[in-house]
């Protein structure tokens, strides 16, 4: 079993539009725009797929972000990470100014 833990500030995020469009998968993007708080979607995103990349064992650049999907399953708000077929456990928070998120390979 492995996890990888992150954590973003959400106040360094300036332009949340541009991160969108560097680290959102098209099906996420649909959420994002869908979404009432764009800033803290963006910001758990950003550290799920840190987190994730962190489980791995891998470094920034490694995988491509848009490649990692944090997706919701069915008719639910639960979220979970898609990647290359497989689904991972995630779990995101936010508290003020904070987003985080874990990630296990369960």
């Amino acid at each position: 079993m492995h996890f990888g833990i992150d954590i973003v500030y959400i106040s360094r995020i300036k332009d949340y539009r541009r991160l969108a469009d560097f680290i959102l998968s098209n099906k996420e993007k649909i959420l994002f725009e869908n979404h009432p708080n764009k800033k803290h979607f963006i910001a758990g995103r950003y550290a799920s797929k840190e987190a994730f990349l962190k489980m791995k064992e891998m470094g920034l650049g490694q995988i491509p972000f848009k490649e990692i999907e944090v997706l919701y399953k069915k008719d639910t708000t639960i979220p979970y990470i898609l990647y290359q077929g497989k689904e991972y456990s995630v779990s995101i928070s936010h508290d003020g100014n904070y987003a985080m998120a874990m990630v296990s390979d369960l």
